[in-house]
């Protein structure tokens, strides 16, 4: 089995041209609110390994923002392989394991042509809608680039030296192609998060710290967003997810509650602000990118799109944005 800690890095790189401002998403003003008939667009942010009770403990603005300004929902992939290459195949074509076939990180046995990817669905359906894939591991490069057509943009960041550095340069050239191209669908991964996981375990001080890290560059892609809408009027929705968690002394891979939890946010397009849906999982993100962007959903998929109706609970007293959010509540797969 090929490990998630061994990249195979593509031969693809993307020019990061100009600098994007390093400035968090909390210091942006707020973005106008765009018409019905303004162009639709979608940007999914993964952030590999990372634990919604750890987002909310750490100092992390920007996530803390978007569910303030969003919904969010908490669940658990039970049942399902813990590991990348099966959590983004399901999010990227919107079916389970049992479906597209991917059972670890080598991506042997894929189905990606009886299931194939958001990324081919909606090349199909227009082909004149830009869509990307832009991300720090290797696997999202090997799902973006199945099927056909692929994606127009497959790319994996060239190794910066470290997690983090790589991270910095990933999410800048997505800051940067929201600026300057805005691309209808595009999905990045970010993986320091997963690493200090595996290094140090959740228990450890390097976890929080890489998902502070991490919320920083949230923050420089969304403020490209909030930007980009305030000056072209286009509907953007974010979201945010990720594929598992860790063991307290770090791992994954296995079935117990800490490795298969699991989250989404998501902010724009009609959803609540504050709102909670912990029926969300992460085999609706590729619905609901279908669905944001007008593409005819196939009747074989597993997830649907998210529901925009969560509940907003009333504001706990002394509490920070978010702290009202529930802790890991298993809905299983």
């Amino acid at each position: 089995m090929t490990t998630k800690r061994t990249r195979t890095l593509t031969a693809l790189s993307i020019a990061i041209a100009g600098a994007v401002s390093a400035g968090t998403a909390t210091a942006a003003a707020s973005p106008t609110t765009p018409e019905s008939n303004d162009p639709a667009k979608v940007v999914v942010i993964g952030l590999d390994g990372t634990m919604l009770d750890h987002i909310k403990t750490a100092n992390t603005p920007n996530l803390h923002r978007l569910m303030a300004e969003g919904t969010t929902g908490s669940s658990s992939i039970l049942g399902h392989p813990t590991i990348s290459g099966p959590s983004w195949s399901t999010m990227l074509t919107g079916v389970w394991n049992t479906k597209h076939g991917v059972q670890d990180n080598s991506f042997n046995g894929a189905r990606f042509d009886q299931y194939p990817t958001a990324f081919t669905q909606i090349e199909r359906a227009d082909p004149a809608l830009r869509t990307e894939a832009i991300s720090t591991w290797g696997g999202i490069a090997t799902i973006a680039g199945s099927g056909s057509p692929t994606a127009d943009v497959v790319t994996t960041t060239p190794d910066a030296g470290s997690e983090g550095a790589t991270d910095t340069a990933t999410a800048t050239a997505v800051a940067n192609e929201i600026a300057g191209n805005g691309p209808d669908f595009v999905f990045t991964q970010l993986d320091q998060v997963d690493g200090a996981g595996h290094a140090t375990g959740t228990l450890g001080p390097a976890y929080n710290l890489a998902i502070e890290a991490v919320d920083l560059e949230v923050g420089r892609i969304v403020a490209a967003v909030d930007e980009r809408q305030r000056n072209t009027g286009e509907r953007w929705t974010v979201l945010v997810t990720a594929d598992h968690g860790h063991r307290p002394l770090g791992g994954h891979g296995g079935q117990t509650p800490a490795e298969a939890s699991t989250f989404v946010i998501v902010r724009g397009g009609g959803y609540r602000a504050g709102g909670i849906d912990n029926g969300y999982t992460m085999a609706d993100i590729a619905p609901t990118v279908l669905e944001i962007l007008g593409v005819p959903r196939p009747a074989n998929l597993d997830g649907t799109a998210l529901a925009k109706d969560a509940p907003v609970p009333p504001p706990v007293a002394g509490g920070s944005t978010g702290a009202a959010l529930p802790s890991w509540v298993p809905t299983g797969s």
